[in-house]
């Protein structure tokens, strides 16, 4: 089992309330991001928001975490009980995937995301996620500090992922809050228009011109009887009779949301919202799927994540050079059946792959029969070592040794 990393971890008391004048409102503004047309909301309780980040925390939460080890012919993978206890459980009380989950939603949605790792007999026990909402930062010179519940810690003492540095302190993360902050408001101000439009009682179908005192049209009852004495003896789908001169019925066409162009504004602020996330604008709902640009979203956005992830882990948590995480994305590529079949036929054709690999590919459990596990090439399938060998290979006169 490899040996893992441990620090002596000294707590110092400090102050977290906000220093000087500044208001609990204007505090509350300026590190949560509130946002407030019609109250205030903050971008973690936003619809589209929450749904971007939860696309992009699930698809890096269900990649597998290997530990690896550098090799002369290539890194291998190794499964030991350190290997398991950061692809399984982490964390005590959850599994790997809700663990990454939430790491991964706050480092969206805060820019930061920050674990304690305890140890036992020099040993990994648990990794503990901190409260985002109580984690702040303080620089001292080059260096900074952590701050939880009044208790600050050192960098080295937590796992701290960072997504999209401060431009002035570039230990902390900013996320995706200051690039969808704008669209975030727009959004919100045409749902809040499109309900006050739907809930509007101002939408008359009709308007009936009748030759009377204004203090018959005034009373209520007296309106009904008016309209009454048109309407009440007509059968459903039977025209008015009504003399001519007395009366003037319009027909009045409401504005629809289509007139207003809230449908349109609130399907281009949906796709500035993903592509703030840079996510493809089908998986917010928005376009049709696309298999292409999928794969490029996973080989790109999501990796580029996971890699955040990957490299703390390593620095923090491995004291042997020679070993890593590595986040494993094939699980979550998109592949027909007829393209993933062609690609293993040829791995396996060529050598690059046995067949039980190959078997593995479609989760396949591995035959121990004879020959499964060599690798072989060509159309006649012998052995890699036996390449050399062949009869149309050997000249006349020559023997092989």
């Amino acid at each position: 089992m490899s040996t893992i990393s441990k620090k002596n971890k000294n707590k110092t008391k400090v102050r977290s309330e906000p220093q000087g004048q500044t208001s609990t409102l204007a505090y509350w503004l300026q590190h949560d991001d509130i946002l407030c047309p019609t109250g205030y909301k903050p971008l973690s309780k936003n619809e589209e928001v929450i749904q971007c980040a939860n696309i992009i925390a699930d698809l890096v939460s269900s990649m597998t975490i290997m530990l690896m080890q550098n090799g002369e012919n290539g890194d291998i993978r190794l499964k030991n009980e350190l290997a398991r206890k950061m692809d399984v459980n982490p964390n005590n009380f959850m599994v790997r995937k809700n663990f990454i989950y939430k790491i991964v939603k706050d480092m969206l949605l805060n820019g930061n995301s920050v674990a304690r790792p305890s140890y036992k007999d020099g040993y990994l026990d648990n990794i503990t996620l901190l409260k985002a909402s109580s984690i702040s930062f303080q620089q001292q010179g080059e260096e900074y500090r952590i701050i939880y519940n009044a208790t600050s810690f050192a960098p080295d003492e937590v796992l701290h992922f960072v997504l999209v540095p401060n431009e002035e302190e570039p230990f902390r993360g900013e996320g995706y809050k200051n690039a969808i902050f704008e669209t975030v408001k727009n959004l919100l101000q045409a749902n809040a228009t499109k309900t006050g439009f739907l809930q509007s009682k101002w939408k008359p179908s009709m308007i009936i011109s009748i030759n009377s005192d204004i203090e018959d049209l005034q009373d209520k009852d007296k309106r009904r009887k008016i309209v009454g004495s048109y309407t009440d003896t007509t059968e459903a789908g039977e025209p008015w009779l009504i003399p001519t001169g007395e009366i003037d019925v319009k027909t009045i066409q409401p504005l629809t949301l289509n007139d207003l162009a809230i449908q349109e504004s609130i399907t281009l602020d949906k796709r500035t919202i993903a592509a703030a996330f840079q996510i493809p604008p089908f998986m917010v709902g928005v376009g049709s799927f696309n298999k292409d640009e999928y794969n490029n979203f996973v080989s790109t956005k999501i990796m580029s994540i996971a890699m955040i992830l990957q490299q703390e882990l390593t620095r923090k948590l491995l004291y042997s050079n020679d070993k890593y995480f590595k986040f494993n994305p094939k699980s979550l590529m998109q592949y027909n059946l007829s393209e993933k079949t062609a690609f293993v036929k040829e791995m396996v054709g060529g050598g690059m792959m046995n067949r039980n690999e190959g078997r593995n590919e479609f989760d396949y459990s591995p035959v121990d029969n004879e020959g499964m596990n060599d690798f072989n090439v060509l159309e006649n399938y012998i052995p890699v070592s036996d390449v050399g060998k062949q009869k149309k290979l050997i000249k006349e006169g020559e023997k092989n040794e």
